[in-house]
């Protein structure tokens, strides 16, 4: 039995923010336009005259910029559809290759990054869904194509941005300009992932490191199959303080401390309460590199006491959020910025596959083998998403 208490209490956050959303909804239902059942449009004019002012400012630049993005785009399409194609090569030919595409979603454990929050997600898809569709909007004034509205689209329980040009005039311009348009969302998202992954290297991140005392690693499972450190028993949780007694704080020197070392040699593992003395497995990626059997690593701190107490503990806690959301951003933002640069019929790399085919190969022809690769690219991401769960199946 579920306890209602406690559920109800764990995500009082998400309930009270959704029954906010919801009563929004239904002040404003008459104003909502409901497309497929589930996906609800509140058009709006919000932004226009901002789009308006700083694409008659920047002109010159938005539209470089826009042709930048032409370039990154195909590059990127060609990337993003080699990935996915390769990825699912794996899945059928390597026993132990594991899936390189899944939808990231709350709670779920993305690997080197920990669990999705609740916050972090819905706060990064929504900064991402306004830098993406802004960026279409602004390049198409630029070029002096209208843009009608600007607006909120809920799918479900996700909340994005839209914006909407004059689609008829757009599909009138020359090629550069409509490629432009179509690759300027994907390549803002790429743009604001790196911009995050800067802020969170050169500047947030050193920040935070200047208020901790690094006190070692652990790791929270092991590897499947029989390795040193399940043999040995040194449990999940474990924090590793140093290596053949030498002190590593960190996992960056322990590891480094193993590049010379081959399987079955033997090595000390210091941990806070007691030593282990281990031999080393062999890598089952790489015959020839030692392996100790643990996964989902990562560094352990204790905080500096000024930064425990007082508007000090406030700071420091803001920072470690901040830095937190930062990386989830990074990864959402390319993400889903390399997401929209597929040819599917479903996002702006469709679009600009289309437009590219219509030209190389006329409208009627160019069409056709559009609907081909859409399809295939289609079937390739569903194979990508759920071969490997039926495969764990059996």
């Amino acid at each position: 039995m579920i306890d209602v208490l406690e559920f109800v209490t764990r995500y009082a956050a998400i309930i009270i923010f959704y029954a906010v959303i919801i009563a929004i909804l239904i002040a404003k239902r008459k104003r909502l336009d409901i497309q497929a059942k589930f996906i609800i449009l509140f058009r709006m004019k919000w932004g226009l005259k901002w789009m308006d002012k700083y694409a008659a400012k920047y002109r010159e630049w938005v539209i470089l910029l826009g042709y930048l993005g032409v370039g990154a785009g195909f590059v990127g399409m060609i990337f993003i559809s080699y990935i996915l194609v390769k990825n699912l090569w794996d899945v059928f030919t390597i026993p132990s290759a594991s899936s390189g595409v899944a939808l990231v979603l709350p709670g779920v454990n993305v690997p080197g990054m920990g669990v999705l929050p609740f916050w972090y997600w819905i706060l990064a898809i929504f900064v991402i869904a306004v830098v993406h569709e802004f960026s279409h909007g602004i390049v198409a004034r630029a070029h002096n194509l209208k843009v009608k509205n600007t607006g909120i689209v809920f799918f479900g329980p996700i909340i994005g941005a839209f914006v909407e040009p004059d689609e008829k005039k757009i599909m009138k311009e020359k090629d550069i300009t409509q490629y432009s348009i179509l690759a300027a969302g994907a390549f803002s998202n790429i743009l604001l992932g790196i911009f995050a992954i800067l802020l969170l290297t050169f500047v947030s991140m050193p920040l935070q490191q200047a208020m901790i005392e690094p006190t070692g690693f652990t790791f929270d499972s092991y590897v499947e199959g029989d390795y040193p450190f399940a043999q040995n028993g040194i449990i999940p949780g474990t924090i590793i303080t140093g290596v053949n007694g030498e002190e590593t704080k960190t996992f960056q020197p322990f590891g480094e401390s193993l590049f010379c070392t081959v399987p079955g040699d033997e090595i000390t593992i210091n941990t806070a309460d007691k030593d282990y003395k281990i031999a080393l497995g062999t890598n089952p990626d790489d015959k020839e590199k030692s392996f100790l059997g643990i996964k989902e690593i990562h560094n352990e701190f204790t905080i500096k006491e000024k930064y425990t107490v007082g508007v000090w503990s406030w700071a420091y806690s803001s920072l470690a959020w901040f830095n937190g959301f930062l990386k989830w951003l990074f990864l959402l933002s390319l993400g889903i910025g390399l997401f929209n640069l597929l040819p599917l019929p479903i996002v702006d790399g469709g679009r600009m596959a289309q437009v590219f085919l219509q030209k190389l190969k006329g409208e009627e022809t160019g069409n056709k083998m559009y609907s081909f690769v859409g399809m295939f690219f289609l079937f390739v991401l569903v194979l990508n998403l759920v071969l490997p769960w039926l495969m764990s199946l059996f």
